[in-house]
């Protein structure tokens, strides 16, 4: 779709500053349901809030013809494990070697999610990091996959 097609429709729907308001503005607009999304029916009622608020502030800073680009794959409440090495015994500092995430659903169950490792350090002894918890937003744009660390209702990254 070309940008003058995409601004014809917020305009059409009153939205004069290219600015979603809501969810039904994103329905509307690109034709996208949030919560056809994978991995929204396992999330809890706070995080479902979060993922709505979140959803259209990161529609909202992208241009529009980015926008139009922006396929949502996945909402995922997620442990998220580095685990570390030593490249040189001697070093005070660790590198990050690989990633575990683990996406829980509302019961507390987990399931594999993502992993990745970087073979280079494969034969070095691994460490495991400190989980970091929070909601992973996975999207694809422009044929390459991408995701963003939700954090609360007003930041996301």
């Amino acid at each position: 779709m070309k940008r003058y097609q995409i601004e014809k429709l917020y305009e059409e729907n009153r939205l004069t500053d290219y600015k979603l308001r809501t969810t039904d503005d994103l329905m509307q607009i690109h034709s996208i349901d949030f919560k056809e999304v994978e991995g929204y029916i396992g999330l809890d009622d706070i995080n479902k809030v979060l993922y709505e608020k979140a959803i259209v502030n990161i529609y909202n800073g992208l241009g529009l013809s980015s926008r139009a680009t922006m396929i949502p794959k996945g909402i995922y409440y997620v442990e998220d494990v580095d685990y570390l090495v030593k490249v040189n015994p001697d070093d005070v500092y660790y590198t990050v070697a690989g990633r575990l995430v683990m996406s829980i659903d509302k019961t507390g169950s987990k399931a594999f999610l993502r992993l990745w490792q970087i073979d280079d350090y494969k034969h070095l002894k691994t460490i495991k990091g400190e989980a970091k918890y929070f909601l992973r937003f996975e999207y694809e744009q422009n044929d390459r996959a991408e995701w963003l660390h939700i954090s609360d209702e007003k930041t996301w990254y």
